[in-house]
């Protein structure tokens, strides 16, 4: 019976000393295995820049884009410099006329200012809206051809983030010339615009 006890002690023990080395081998090849694909993720990580203000001064379409809506400011800003220089022109004549009118013409013109004012208001609200309207539209437009491009470009460059950068980045304290794409970007970018204005 002694002889029982020990011997299936001993399988116990062996038992026991077995499991430990199974559990333990797996764990280590478990962490071996986490480190050898998390170097494997850090090797093929592709990472790229683009320097957005000359992007925004060599892109024709975003040249072209900047372009209409200046023009379309200065179209708004002659409009309301006209309604105000009539306005001018009114309040003018009514400060010089003012002791000679009667009391109804006082309040006519009055009127008349009154009415010019909030015309003026009217329409520097309705072509603000309208400007600042079309240049978020414009804007997401450039924005979108940028990403749609990058999609494909990423794809086939391997790059697993392209990231924009500008003189005003708070962010980016280093960046190394190797990793900016601006030029190839820039290219390709009017390449595909001419393109699609040529269609």
């Amino acid at each position: 019976m002694k002889k029982f006890l020990i011997t299936s002690n001993i399988i116990l023990a062996i038992a026991v000393g077995y499991l430990f080395y199974i559990h333990f081998k797996y764990v280590a090849d478990d962490v071996h295995t986490k480190a050898n694909e998390q170097k494997a993720a850090a090797n093929t990580l592709k990472i790229a820049y683009f320097d957005l203000d000359t992007l925004q001064n060599n892109y024709e379409y975003f040249k072209e884009m900047r372009t209409y809506l200046t023009g379309k400011k200065d179209v708004m800003d002659q409009k309301l410099n006209k309604i105000r220089q009539e306005y001018t022109a009114k309040v003018n004549d009514y400060n010089k006329r003012g002791a000679s009118l009667s009391q109804t013409e006082q309040s006519q013109i009055q009127q008349e200012l009154g009415a010019m004012n909030n015309n003026y208001s009217q329409q520097e609200q309705a072509l603000g809206e309208d400007l600042q309207s079309e240049t978020m539209e414009k804007m997401v437009d450039v924005r979108t051809r940028i990403q749609d491009f990058l999609k494909s470009y990423s794809k086939e460059k391997g790059y697993s983030y392209v990231f924009a950068t500008s003189g005003d980045d708070n962010v980016m304290y280093y960046k190394d010339t190797l990793k900016n794409i601006t030029p190839d970007l820039v290219k390709n970018l009017n390449v595909l615009y001419l393109a699609s204005k040529k269609k």
